[in-house]
């Protein structure tokens, strides 16, 4: 295994000190790919609860125009949420397909 990205004359390699950790970009890669994923499921979740808890208002609000608009508000940032959420997730997804590399998948 080779941690340095540069070539030594003569195909020599280097040999690092014990107790160096070797985890490597590898590491690296699969937390971030864990951490992308675990947050694009918790705004989608997030936006669903806050669409159900508007909808619910607006059913209660027995036509007061100030909790109908409430409801309203609740209801269309929910929306924006998701929205952002999926075009984020198609965005890490077109980014990793272009460098060839799997950021949705956790493992």
């Amino acid at each position: 295994m080779q941690y340095l990205a540069l070539t030594l004359p003569g195909g020599q390699t280097v040999t690092p000190p014990s107790g160096v950790p070797s985890g490597g970009i590898d590491v690296i890669a699969k937390i971030v790919a864990n951490a992308i994923t675990i947050m694009m499921i918790i705004a989608v979740i997030l936006s669903l609860f806050y669409l159900i808890i508007g909808g619910m208002q607006w059913i209660s609000s027995g036509g007061d125009k100030a909790k109908v608009a409430s409801a309203r508000s609740r209801i269309m940032y929910a929306i924006i949420c998701l929205v952002v959420a999926m075009a984020a997730f198609f965005l890490v997804s077109i980014i990793g397909y272009f460098f060839q590399v799997n950021l949705l998948q956790i493992g």
